[in-house]
């Protein structure tokens, strides 16, 4: 009888369904609070399969996992898994593409509305025996009209993008892997990042964690910011230099910073990202919706069922190599990104279809599909 592992299983208990799935199986499920990585050796020794949530899967800890055969990451990003160590030693990683993508999109704008009405601001404020007044409280602005700007356009900014447009926002996106027939539906401009970066009033991060978007909002990318824009991070903690952020919110540089995701989670108490009135922090949650849970639960399940009856799963983690060659050769002709200051010349150069122009983002075309 196959063993299979549920880490992380207090904050991301199975349901039900889910264990009646494996009991009608015939499999046996351990759970493992946490993901302690001694923890998870001696606890995934003899398990053919590992659901993972937040422990981090390098080389040395394969090699510990000799009866494993399957790993499922529960969400889309991967970056916690050494997925060519693992098809190294013959597991199989899937993924779960589609987790989340509404679900994070609504709480990036849950964000980005509490930043413009300084929800937090006035909760707090009321909270503490106050009723504050406009001055006290600060500038706040109507959305419509204001500028959104993306980095990245995946499932998830995407998503985002029609529903600040149904707050009829001006909307403008940087993302070197899309053309500009993905934004042309949503009469979206695809501008330049560092364009981008100077016009948004509110800037919301959609990219993977790679070794090209690792730190991509740094220092000189903070400096090109508008004083009054806010920053919304639900990718990945790490894709934000959080020193540079502290100083630029010192600075005045920005307007502030809402964030789902931290380079180190949970922050330490004396995190200088703490007790500031311009900073929202939320508890990696965007995608804690039941129905999100539910979904990410049974398609992990359903593919880890298949590889231990001999299937092949129906969502495997890409070859990014291949699937870069596929995206390039799907998007030619390539259109030049419509300029953030339009003119008459825009369509023509669209009809014409030369290469666009590259911004310094660089991730993978897999990236896409953001990452809860």
């Amino acid at each position: 009888m196959d063993r299979v592992l549920l880490t992380d299983s207090d904050r991301f208990p199975f349901g039900p369904d889910d264990l009646r799935l494996l009991a009608d199986a015939g499999i046996t499920l351990d759970e493992l609070p946490g993901h302690d990585r001694d923890a998870l050796a001696r606890a995934g020794a003899g398990a053919a399969g590992i659901f993972v949530y937040h422990a981090r899967f390098d080389a040395s800890l394969l090699d510990r996992l000799s009866a494993c055969r399957v790993l499922a990451r529960c969400g889309v990003g991967y970056d916690n898994i050494d997925v060519r160590a693992a098809r190294a030693r013959g597991l199989q990683v899937t993924y779960v593409p589609q987790y989340g993508t509404n679900d994070v999109a609504e709480h990036a704008l849950a964000l980005l509305l509490a930043c413009a009405r300084r929800i937090a601001a006035s909760d707090r404020a009321v909270q503490l025996g106050g009723w504050p007044s406009f001055a006290e409280l600060g500038s706040m602005r109507r959305l419509a009209g204001s500028t959104l700007g993306l980095i990245g356009f995946g499932r998830i900014a995407q998503a985002l993008a029609a529903r600040a447009l149904g707050l009829r926002m001006q909307v403008i996106a940087s993302d070197p892997y899309v053309g500009a027939r993905a934004t042309d539906p949503f009469g979206i401009r695809l501008c330049p990042l560092d364009e981008v970066l100077g016009e948004a009033q509110y800037l919301s991060v959609h990219v993977p964690l790679t070794d090209g978007t690792r730190h991509l909002i740094g220092a000189a990318a903070l400096a090109r910011m508008r004083p009054d824009c806010y920053l919304i991070n639900t990718s990945r903690g790490e894709v934000i230099d959080q020193q540079a952020l502290v100083a630029a919110l010192d600075a005045g540089q920005i307007a502030g910073a809402a964030l789902d995701v931290l380079d180190g989670e949970p922050p330490g108490p004396g995190s200088p990202l703490l007790h500031r009135g311009n900073v929202l922090i939320t508890p990696h949650s965007a995608a804690f919706t039941e129905e999100a849970l539910a979904e990410v639960r049974r398609t992990a399940l359903l593919d880890v069922l298949r590889v231990l009856t001999g299937e092949p799963p129906l969502f495997p983690v890409p070859d990014l190599a291949a699937r870069s060659t596929e995206l390039v050769r799907s998007e030619r002709p390539m259109a030049v990104p419509a300029p953030c200051k339009q003119g008459p010349e825009q369509q023509e150069r669209r009809d014409v279809g030369v290469h666009r122009r590259r911004s310094s983002i660089r991730h993978p075309p897999e990236g896409l599909a953001d990452q809860p």
